[in-house]
């Protein structure tokens, strides 16, 4: 169970239990059909509650090291505002690259799913509170570039 998953964090892996019950029936029993298709439905759902936990211990130590990068990033901005026009003495490594592609890509995957689990609420009539969005850290609007 010492396996890493991503970022060196422990994977997260429960021990399922199959059950098998006589039911002294053939397999075309409604009764054995319908605790078998039951019996799948909870297994899957025991499966996603487990990738939920996963992913949500992945947000909170993704969200510490959000916060330490854009602290990096401010101070860096500082620092380059300070220097004012002698700014090409600064050794600091140009912005962007390739972690900026990644960090990137890692929204838009989130966002995506988060619209699409929002879709499918509204689509059942249910909406999440602006409150317990804000509980979560969720922004209240849209968040402007740095005024430096």
């Amino acid at each position: 169970m010492g396996s890493q998953g991503p970022g060196g964090l422990p994977l997260v892996q429960a021990p399922y239990t199959v059950l098998l019950l006589p039911l002294g029936t053939g397999r075309q029993d409604p009764g054995a059909q319908s605790f078998f298709l039951w019996l799948r439905r909870m297994q899957a759902l025991e499966r996603e509650q487990d990738a939920l936990w996963q992913g949500l211990e992945l947000l909170e130590h993704g969200q510490t090291w959000f916060k330490d990068r854009l602290r990096e990033a401010h101070q860096q901005q500082l620092h380059l505002g300070a220097l004012g026009e002698n700014f090409l003495t600064d050794l600091h490594p140009e912005p962007g690259g390739p972690q900026l592609a990644q960090i990137q890509k890692v929204n838009i995957c989130l966002q995506n799913l988060i619209q699409e689990k929002e879709l499918s609420r509204q689509q059942k009539g249910f909406t999440q509170p602006k409150e317990e969005m804000a509980q979560w850290g969720c922004p209240k609007g849209p968040r402007g570039p740095t005024r430096v």
